[in-house]
């Protein structure tokens, strides 16, 4: 063992058993009874404190050597307000009132224990991050190890597939010491002889194999399609030469310096089965598209990609996501390969080996691009999945008793899988206040002072831990948005998955889907109905503040309580309304626009700088001068000219195709000629990983609460109104449709019975 890992070992073991005593501690003190006035000064002290650390986060900007004190004692304040309100809710706010009262106070309070259950283990995770940075490569590029990099596929198209071969291919590494294999699991022998596919899936198989011919890529296919992804991976491994393997999503394109980046850490440490980085997309998710966030809210894919994992990382509990990751192969072959026992195989295949005592790395640096779902449906199907799997792991290798695996990497994985029952809390807590306030079931026994003194400070706690934490990729009310989007197909399913667990089948998450009108998703009446429960409880709420005064100190916080849950709900209902999306690829707009020079007809030659572009085309910032592309018209040829990205001073010329010319701002379609050309416009929009992230860095920002709770509620109304406009015009399409067809049948009635009795009386 080396000195570093001993090191590393002493540090956990320290910082375990200081939590531990430390956990005692403050389950005695929240538990010792004081005076109602003392136990009010004790929750003021303790979230004043919190607000102090929050400040002197902001103050060291959340870096320096003194941010990883301030966010244990920030735990340590947290579990202490958490663990005095549930003792609080325990003692006094339960029952009391019948014993329908009693049964859904009880529900209520088994969601809270969920919640503060599942808070606990995020303050565990995040208490020890790792952040890294890339291990040195050898100077002698012959110690460097081979590596093979595979991308499963099944139904994604040729085009979509091209990209991420030359993202694959254009990756800076000795061209000896890598392979890029496409495992096509779309044409298997299977699909291949089945009646109603094969000839799709023949032609598919061929222009594959002509792909990967013209690339200089391997083709692997198989006969079945047992075990999905894991099993298309699984048919490769045996062929397969390299020490370590690639895994990229058919839709996830790699930077130049991805393998320059992680291959270190396997040669720094022989016991690493893992180097996994974060998923980052170039796309925004439906929901972000619906609500209008995607340019100027985080991600909220980062809150796990970017903070979770490097938590998990500190307890050697990061695990493999699927794609953008380096596994050595020979740990691979040893458990059989990608695991298949779950639909959710990466997760499992990583905690296999973490019991078989391999090291994982989590690198926090976005080195590939992905796509996302375009669909609301796509993107729940996508979440479901995960969610199912989640339970399937929780039934069929427990973490809490899989041979192998430390405490901390049990409560570890724990924490990442006991995530996936929100659905049922969800449905809860927005049901809850309107028990009350629809029909008097007192669910919560507390007044205003009483939930004053305890449960506003537990409130706050976790939103300034949250703050403190990952508030610069995580605002308030996102997660609660993203959730409840989720919910009403996420609860049923996952009722069945606890019911029958072994009944699930992979599905792959379709991407690139196109959206050639404005439509309502198909969850949207459940969220509709939801909005009206909560819409008539605050109406109600109203009513009995004025009519029935005794009720007043319950409802102060009940009322808010719904208000917040409206704003939520409402937010739900917004992305319902899908928005059309008809451009295939998705155009990225450069940090700096990329300047260029492109070649008309009659020699013209213009200096523009390129403002937005994907592999299909682009959008050139004409020179100010006017009359300069006036006589530019659609459909003429022209050669753009720009430096390329990977060889300095060599230029490369691209053939374009003028489709549109508006003030100055003219837009192009590629026509290529060559593999390289292709490849070059590949590595300017996906190849550098700096650009990547300086784009992500822009969306990363802290709002203070009032801010985040007033840009929901901006986004929900605006969705809200965008929602019953478009209702309404379809509803006034619906009516004139049906009047147009009332007229015409009536009309040609007329018509029949006037010509009848004209041939009467002839």
């Amino acid at each position: 063992m080396s000195i570093r890992t001993t090191i590393s070992s002493l540090v956990t073991m320290v910082i375990v058993l200081s939590i531990l005593v430390g956990l005692c501690g403050v389950w005695v003190l929240a538990a010792s009874p004081v005076s109602t006035r003392a136990e009010g000064y004790i929750g003021a002290v303790m979230l004043l404190a919190m607000i102090v650390i929050l400040f002197l986060g902001h103050k060291l900007h959340f870096q320096g050597p003194w941010v990883a004190p301030l966010r244990i004692i920030s735990i340590f304040l947290a579990i202490f307000l958490t663990a005095r309100y549930l003792i609080w809710r325990v003692e006094f706010t339960i029952g009391g009132y019948g014993i329908f009262s009693l049964i859904v106070g009880l529900t209520l309070f088994a969601a809270e224990i969920y919640s503060a259950g599942f808070a606990l283990l995020g303050y565990f995770v995040n208490v020890n991050p790792r952040c890294r940075i890339p291990a040195p490569l050898p100077s002698d590029e012959s110690q460097l190890p081979t590596v093979d990099i595979v991308i499963p596929s099944y139904n994604e198209s040729a085009e979509l597939l091209e990209v991420t071969l030359l993202g694959a291919l254009n990756i800076q590494y000795p061209s000896d010491k890598f392979q890029v294999h496409l495992l096509d699991d779309g044409g298997t022998d299977d699909r291949c002889n089945k009646q109603k596919i094969a000839e799709q899936s023949r032609a598919r198989r061929r222009t594959l194999q002509q792909l990967c011919l013209n690339l200089g890529v391997i083709y692997h296919t198989r006969v079945h399609n047992d075990h999905a992804k894991a099993g298309n991976i699984n048919a490769a491994l045996d062929s397969l030469r390299g020490a370590l393997m690639v895994i990229l999503d058919a839709d996830h394109v790699p930077t130049r310096d991805f393998l320059r980046k992680t291959v270190g850490f396997f040669l720094q440490d022989e016991k690493c089965f893992l180097v996994q980085t974060p998923h980052s997309f170039i796309n925004p998710d439906p929901i972000e598209k619906n609500l209008g966030t995607f340019y100027d809210s985080p991600p909220e894919t980062e809150l796990f990609h970017n903070v979770i994992q490097t938590g998990l990382d500190g307890w050697n509990a990061s695990f493999f996501c699927g794609s953008a990751a380096v596994m050595r192969r020979s740990m691979l072959l040893e458990v059989g390969g990608i695991q298949g026992d779950t639909i959710t195989e990466d997760a499992e295949t990583a905690m296999i080996l973490h019991a078989k005592g391999y090291h994982s790395v989590f690198l926090n640096e976005s080195l590939s691009i992905g796509l996302q779902p375009e669909t609301m449906m796509s993107f729940i199907a996508q979440r479901v999945r995960w969610a199912q799997g989640a339970l399937q792991l929780l039934h069929f290798k427990n973490p809490l008793t899989l041979p192998g695996l430390k405490p901390m990497q049990r409560i570890a994985y724990l924490a990442s899988f006991s995530y996936w029952f929100f659905p049922f809390s969800r449905i809860i807590t927005i049901l809850a206040p309107s028990m009350f306030l629809l029909f008097g079931i007192m669910v919560y026994n507390a007044t205003t002072e009483q939930y004053a003194i305890y449960g506003v400070p537990y409130f706050l706690s976790t939103m300034i831990f949250s703050d403190f934490i990952f508030g610069k990729i995580r605002w308030p009310l996102i997660s609660d948005v993203y959730e409840m989007v989720q919910t009403p197909l996420a609860a049923p399913a996952l009722a069945a998955t606890i019911l029958r667990p072994g009944k699930l089948s992979f599905k792959v998450t379709p991407k690139g889907e196109q959206l050639d009108r404005d439509s309502i998703a198909p969850t949207a009446w459940v969220q509709y109905l939801l909005l009206l429960i909560v819409l008539l409880s605050l109406i109600v709420g109203g009513w009995r503040w004025l009519n029935h005064p005794g009720e007043r100190p319950q409802l102060i916080f009940t009322m808010m309580w719904e208000f917040i849950n409206f704003m939520i709900v409402a937010a739900a209902v917004s992305v319902t309304l899908e928005r059309k999306q008809r451009r295939e690829q998705f155009r990225i707009a450069p940090m700096h626009p990329i300047p260029a020079v492109f070649h008309a007809a009659n020699d013209r030659r213009i200096a523009v700088r390129i403002t937005d572009l994907s592999t299909g085309g682009a959008s050139l910032r004409m020179p100010s001068p006017e009359g300069v592309h006036e006589t530019l018209k659609p459909q003429e040829n022209i050669i753009i000219w720009l430096e390329s990205v990977r060889e300095k001073g060599r230029v490369i010329h691209i053939p374009a195709k003028v489709k549109s010319n508006i003030s100055g701002q003219l837009g192009v379609q590629f026509q290529y000629q060559n593999t390289q050309q292709k490849a070059e416009i590949v590595d300017l929009i996906y190849g550098d990983s700096r650009q990547l992230e300086e784009r992500l860095e822009q969306r990363r920002k802290r709002i203070s609460f009032f801010a985040a709770y007033l840009y929901i509620a901006k986004k929900s109304t605006a969705g809200l109104g965008n929602n019953m406009q478009f209702i309404l015009n379809q509803g006034v399409h619906a009516v004139m449709r049906s009047t147009h067809r009332l007229f015409v049948v009536n009309a040609r009635s007329l018509w029949t019975v006037a010509f009848s009795s004209r041939s009467d009386r002839g």
